[in-house]
């Protein structure tokens, strides 16, 4: 058999991100060497095949991989990483001899020996990360529930986590989407950002799915902790993904938190804040030289067309007016 590899790779700002295919078993341990050692047997005879999208940092990595042969995967983690696996939900779809509808998660950690049979059209996304660095950040923060990853990733128990098969579509199908935007477009997805998802992931399917009932000031707690962090990168926007792993909790709970508090979503509840800090900086503004770009940027809008059209939906006017007005305004009573 002969390899064919057609990869693309590129990196930005520590990003690195492309995808590869491999038409000969031999060949095909070469594709993660630099986060397995492993070796690929193929138990059924005809054409092999292996296609693996792959994203990733020095201390994170994000992977989705398709079998085009029956075949036989073992090995282990190299250094001192874990690694969690989500079937990409599927008709018939199975995962190690198991149904996915009993939603389990693979998971493994460095030293543990890893033994996976797939079927011809097998589909599944893997997260990689630094062991050390992820239990630092799961266990960061009083806010969230710390997580006993000691625990959780203890040799001696089960290769597979008990997950709501629910929670396994979605962050099976949330982390494809992110691996496409990044190999597509490398450059528009910042490092941090990519870490935060991952991270934001590994909470979410750890933490126990009870979060519905949060106490009131859990949830007050969450969403002031929220807040302040909001603030502090006001004019960068931030995604629900870093406000998860900054304050420490699941996006669950965040989305539980702010319904219990304020009645919204974070970004709904998010976004309207700043278009009503927005509105306070237009009319109080001094300077003529001000325009509405600065302001606009100055609270984390970059799209101004959809600045404008969310501002006027609230305010009854474009943003434009809102500041003419009032300069209008200003230079009338200086006049007088």
């Amino acid at each position: 058999m002969s390899t064919a590899d057609q990869s693309i790779a590129s990196q930005s700002s520590h990003l690195l991100a492309g995808q590869v295919q491999t038409l000969d078993p031999a060949e095909d341990n070469q594709v993660l060497g630099l986060l397995y050692e492993y070796e690929t047997v193929q138990l059924n005879q005809g054409a092999f095949s292996r296609h693996v999208q792959f994203a990733g940092t020095e201390r994170s990595a994000l992977y989705v991989e398709e079998y085009g042969a029956r075949s036989h995967n073992l090995g282990a983690l190299r250094g001192d990483r874990l690694a969690f696996c989500l079937p990409i939900m599927e008709t018939d779809s199975r995962w190690w001899g198991r149904s996915i509808s009993h939603g389990v998660m693979p998971m493994s950690h460095s030293g543990k020996t890893i033994h996976a049979t797939f079927d011809a059209g097998q589909r599944h996304v893997v997260m990689i990360l630094d062991r050390q660095w992820c239990l630092e950040e799961l266990s960061r923060g009083m806010v969230g529930q710390i997580l006993n990853i000691e625990s959780i990733l203890n040799p001696q128990h089960s290769s597979f986590l008990e997950i709501h098969p629910l929670q396994v579509q979605r962050w099976s199908q949330r982390l494809c989407r992110l691996l496409t935007r990044v190999v597509s477009w490398p450059e528009k997805v910042p490092k941090q950002q990519f870490e935060s998802e991952l991270l934001t992931a590994v909470r979410s399917l750890l933490e126990p799915a009870e979060v519905s009932q949060l106490i009131e000031s859990r949830s007050k707690q969450v969403v002031e902790m929220t807040l302040t962090y909001a603030d502090a990168f006001q004019s960068q926007s931030p995604t629900v993904s870093e406000l998860c792993a900054n304050v420490n909790v699941s996006r669950r709970t965040l989305e539980v938190a702010f319904q219990t508090i304020v009645g919204k979503s974070p970004l709904q509840f998010l976004t309207q804040r700043r278009l009503c800090r927005a509105y306070v900086d237009l009319k109080r503004a001094k300077d003529e030289s001000i325009r509405v770009t600065d302001i606009a940027f100055a609270h984390g809008f970059t799209e101004l067309g959809r600045f404008a059209n969310r501002y006027q939906k609230i305010f009854g006017e474009l943003p434009s007016e809102t500041l003419r007005q009032y300069s209008s305004q200003r230079r009338l009573a200086l006049e007088i």
